[in-house]
């Protein structure tokens, strides 16, 4: 499967070729392709496409419709590049090594490659007709126990595994702490200026000390008990089916997956994705959850009190996007003035959706933080 430059190399023959390649058409061929942006302003790593297939005395049951990921067409800041270039393998080989095994429902992979942050694909079972959410939006009670269940479950599987070792491609605590570090460090005057005197002044010593120590989130987390961790786990990033079926909850976007505490999935879930007022009545009951769901899949010798300690970590962690998505956005770099009318236009909603989308992250992030008591943790 030959890695591609942007969504313009997905032809009938590319498509032909990495469809045979995965065993997804044993016989006939592509003749026609229709491709289609989706989930514009939701990211600025990949761009996704729908890709739609006209196919030619084909064989087997080949896919009727694929999401595919691409490089995108927004220019990276020089110092975000490395970690760009780290996520987007990660979720390549999660796709490759881990999806088999995962416990919980998520697309399946008809074909993925990775040479560099700019030449890549990643061809996905597309879901399209199932329920989204928007990272606005609070999580439905009734869906988040399902949803924390699902996290624990997976979190279960893999916790202390060794499988984790043996897959080179699973970032460790060490090396998500030495690329991550200074990208949260490089975004703190920001985030301080602009975001913490609009929402809760009081944070500022909580936050000056979380980015001084910030490696500290992934030794002490993962000394209590170490899993393959999602790392974005928001709402966004699910789609919901129907109840009881095996697409009840599906788990979308990888590119984040390490090794380290699972709390830090939890925090972030919980922390952005409710309203302040929502996540403060149902908090307790989800982290009691995910506790309790650990313990029936097998994981022992993992206190309550350390669950509490590690999920206050996981509220402050849950910063990540947000600290480093403000200076991002400001750094980013618009298309060519040469390039077509449907990327820019594509930049300028990805740029409005984002300052909306960090805003509101940071300040659901900082509000679950304070509420938690989160920086004694941290002795502040």
């Amino acid at each position: 499967m030959e890695p591609l430059a942007n969504k313009d190399g997905i032809t009938a023959e590319w498509l032909t070729d990495a469809l045979r390649e995965g065993g997804h058409l044993p016989g006939g061929r592509v003749s026609e392709v229709e491709v289609e942006d989706i989930g514009v302003g939701r990211g600025y790593i990949s761009q996704a496409v729908r890709v739609t297939p006209t196919y030619e005395d084909a064989d087997g049951n080949p896919p009727a419709s694929i999401v595919a990921k691409t490089p995108t067409f927004v220019t990276l800041p020089e110092y975000l590049r490395p970690w760009a270039a780290g996520i987007i393998e990660t979720e390549v080989h999660w796709y490759r090594d881990a999806r088999a095994e995962c416990p919980a429902r998520v697309p399946v992979c008809y074909g993925g490659t990775f040479e560099d942050r700019t030449s890549y694909a990643l061809l996905m079972e597309d879901l399209g007709g199932l329920g989204t959410l928007s990272q606005t939006d609070s999580c439905p009670p009734d869906q988040a126990p399902l949803v924390v269940k699902t996290l624990a479950q997976v979190h279960a599987h893999w916790w202390e595994s060794k499988r984790l070792q043996e897959w080179a491609w699973v970032p460790t605590t060490e090396q998500q702490s030495e690329i991550s570090t200074p990208l949260v460090q490089g975004g703190w005057d920001l985030f301080a200026e602009r975001i913490v005197p609009r929402v809760d002044p009081s944070f500022l010593p909580i936050g000056e000390r979380l980015v001084r120590d910030w490696a500290t989130l992934f030794e002490r987390g993962a000394a209590s008990g170490a899993t393959l961790i999602h790392g974005d786990f928001r709402i966004e990033n699910f789609l919901f089916g129907e109840r009881g079926t095996p697409d009840e909850i599906v788990i979308l976007d990888w590119q984040l997956a390490g090794y380290g505490s699972g709390l830090r999935d939890l925090g972030y879930f919980i922390g952005q994705g409710f309203e302040p007022a929502k996540r403060k009545a149902i908090s307790d009951e989800l982290v009691e959850l995910y506790h309790a769901t650990l313990l029936e899949h097998g994981v022992t010798g993992y206190s309550f009190e350390q669950c509490l300690d590690d999920y206050r970590l996981g509220l402050l962690a849950s910063m990540f996007i947000p600290l480093i998505g403000i200076r991002g956005l400001e750094a980013l770099e618009p298309p060519p003035a040469d390039a077509s009318e449907e990327d820019h236009e594509s930049f300028r909603q990805l740029v409005e959706a984002a300052e909306g989308l960090l805003a509101l992250m940071a300040e659901r992030s900082i509000t679950a933080a304070m509420d938690a008591n989160a920086g004694e943790v941290l002795g502040v």
